[in-house]
């Protein structure tokens, strides 16, 4: 067995590295506390934050690849933790926990004669067919032994934490929030430990057409969405802050030029822009999902950072007029220092803001280029190409809904608490809110 890095491995990789050096650097300033305050005063942000670590860690175990010598294909860490999710599949469509297909089938009979049957699934409901259970008692069962397991691992983590840090309990953070803390915590370990119990029995968001299990590909596509909208985000962000920022404090022809730039990339449709873009590579990344997933990162940050850099430059041309900036150009300091130093600490809530609804923005956004052929590998776990698959899903009789919902379920939470911890970001950077 040999580990295999992808080129948006790398970059996760990469933002990890960054985010906790900024993370480190960041304690040292004021903003640091004032955003503590903001989750002192409001648990909601820390329940939101803890979601997004979720969510992170989940993505981040689909993001260490390795390639067994005996197989042709790559897996990653969270493929183990989901098998055999991942290599079982039925025949065709099954509701959630059902253990019989979805749609009947035409069967001989042993007298000769053609009816119409649901056939049994195959890998479901296997301990039922064995022992003859109940169905719902024994979902009912495994959901009290999920709830029970996840109970006690929490308290043995932390039992163990307070046995190797016994003063943790004592420092401000848990004298405040320690409760909604380990609430969240216990709920996120419980939810964990119920759908580990129930997932190795039954298909929980049922089967597709091909009979693969819709919860295995839901969560696998939850990397898919946090990395079109980091990668994308981060390469968005120097284009809006160099060309706002400049165009805003130089004016004259440095703004016009800007200016020319944006204008006339916001008077294309995006839609249209970025199918282009990935049209004319398409020769070159048809065979490689991965390469593609890069492409569409890099393309979608050099599309959309028009919005940010207008709001930016519209907000420098008013704070350099303010007194604070005039006095420092009096003193004579340099135009970058003046930009580094007063100008862009009062415009980070913009910042933070713009970004944050930015990711939530381009999580959604990769469904719809999905949707229309020009987003990522049709052979890759996306929420975009669940939701085209079920376009035709719901168009048919009986209808396939549970594809669908399981991908907007997983959509919503995700930006939901995205735009709620934004506001804690917001109220910490603004110099207004302070």
């Amino acid at each position: 067995m040999s580990f295999v890095i992808f080129w948006t491995d790398a970059l996760i990789f990469l933002l990890i590295i960054v985010f906790i050096a900024w993370l480190f650097w960041f304690r040292k300033t004021n903003e640091w506390q004032l955003l503590w305050d903001r989750i002192y005063e409001r648990p909601r942000y820390l329940i939101a934050l803890m979601v997004l670590i979720f969510y992170g860690f989940i993505g981040f175990l689909d993001s260490i690849h390795f390639k067994d010598k005996s197989e042709p294909s790559t897996a990653s860490v969270l493929d183990l933790l989901l098998a055999p999710r991942n290599v079982e599949a039925e025949t065709s469509y099954s509701a959630p926990f059902a253990l019989y297909a979805y749609s009947p089938e035409i069967v001989k009979m042993q007298n000769g004669s053609l009816e119409q049957v649901l056939s049994p699934l195959k890998y479901a409901g296997q301990s039922l067919k064995k022992f003859h259970r109940n169905r719902y008692k024994d979902i009912g069962f495994r959901i009290f032994m999920g709830v029970s397991i996840g109970l006690i691992l929490t308290g043995l983590l932390y039992y163990v934490l307070l046995s190797i840090w016994p003063s943790i309990l004592k420092k401000q953070f848990f004298e405040k929030v320690g409760r909604v803390f380990w609430t969240t915590l216990s709920n996120i370990i419980v939810f964990v430990c119920v759908i580990a119990t129930l997932m190795y029995e039954y298909h929980i968001l049922g089967t597709d057409k091909v009979g693969r299990d819709v919860f295995f590909i839901v969560i696998k596509s939850i990397r898919t969405g946090l990395v079109i909208g980091t990668v994308t985000t981060l390469i968005m962000l120097p284009f809006a802050l160099f060309t706002g920022l400049w165009a805003g404090y130089f004016r004259g022809k440095v703004d016009d030029l800007i200016q020319y730039i944006y204008t006339t990339l916001s008077s294309i449709p995006s839609v249209l822009l970025i199918a282009a873009a990935m049209l004319s590579f398409q020769v070159k990344i048809e065979l490689d999902p991965d390469l593609r997933l890069l492409v569409l990162c890099i393309i979608l940050g050099v599309t959309n950072w028009t919005t940010l850099c207008r709001l930016l430059r519209g907000q420098t041309l008013k704070l350099r007029q303010l007194d604070f900036v005039q006095s420092a150009v009096a003193l004579g300091m340099t135009p970058l220092k003046i930009i580094y130093r007063h100008i862009l600490p009062n415009l980070m809530h913009i910042v933070i803001i713009s970004v944050v609804l930015d990711f939530s923005g381009l999580v959604l956004a990769e469904a719809v280029l999905s949707y229309v052929g020009v987003g990522v590998s049709p052979v890759s776990y996306s929420w975009g190409n669940l939701i085209n698959a079920s376009r035709l899903e719901l168009a048919r009789d009986p209808i396939v809904w549970w594809p669908l919902c399981g991908t907007l379920a997983l959509m919503f939470f995700l930006v939901f608490f995205a735009n709620l911890f934004s506001d804690a970001l917001q109220e910490a950077f603004d110099p207004k809110a302070n």
